[in-house]
């Protein structure tokens, strides 16, 4: 499969929510996530535009694969999942990643609010995300089968950009943007998400 993602930050969350559903979308709910990434210090996974994470979400897990990304644009990857049955299978896959030399970097925690589309907007999911350190996001999310599908999947998820007001995409991932955060603070601390992102 092949994830067909824009991300563009927001000043509103509440703004933009209301915004979705007066397009008919639905609210499947909110979670916690946290999602501890990985690196080979020797090959440096951040040059090679990969990422291996495990994703905490309430008492599930997953270990996750995204390969480097296809545009310049959007972001469209290879991703490839697998479920880590409970704690105990987290803590033996981190001790496999350690045995090949992977070591832990951050662990980004964002409350996020998933969106399911309507009518011609059904294939079409939504994320609205709270970063901790970072601030406000949306996500719009196509998931297709092939690489003769990403161009039409890109066409559709610009059109609906246009229609909610977004601006300024990035392909900057949530890790990059806490590291780059953290690093422009002296003291390396955690000042939360900003004040005019909150809700």
């Amino acid at each position: 499969m092949i994830e067909v993602e824009f991300k563009f930050p927001v000043t509103s969350l509440e703004e933009i929510r209301h915004q979705l559903q007066s397009l008919g979308a639905i609210s499947q709910g909110v979670s916690i996530q946290t999602d501890e990434y990985f690196n080979d210090p020797k090959r440096n996974y951040a040059k090679l535009d990969i990422a291996v994470r495990i994703r905490q979400c309430n008492e599930k897990f997953w270990l996750t694969y995204k390969g480097p990304n296809l545009d310049s644009a959007a972001k469209i990857r290879k991703e490839i999942e697998m479920p880590l049955k409970d704690a105990l299978a987290v803590g033996q896959m981190q001790e496999v990643l350690a045995g090949m030399g992977l070591v832990s970097v951050a662990k980004v925690v964002k409350r996020r609010e998933e969106f399911v589309g309507c009518d011609d907007l059904s294939s079409v999911n939504f994320c609205l995300d709270e970063v901790t350190e970072v601030g406000g996001f949306i996500e719009l999310e196509l998931v297709v089968a092939s690489q003769e599908e990403v161009e039409s999947a890109k066409f559709k998820l610009v059109a609906l950009a246009d229609r909610l007001g977004l601006s300024g995409s990035t392909r900057i991932s949530y890790l990059e943007m806490l590291l780059r955060g953290r690093e422009s603070r002296p003291d390396g601390s955690s000042t939360g998400p900003r004040e005019n992102q909150k809700e």
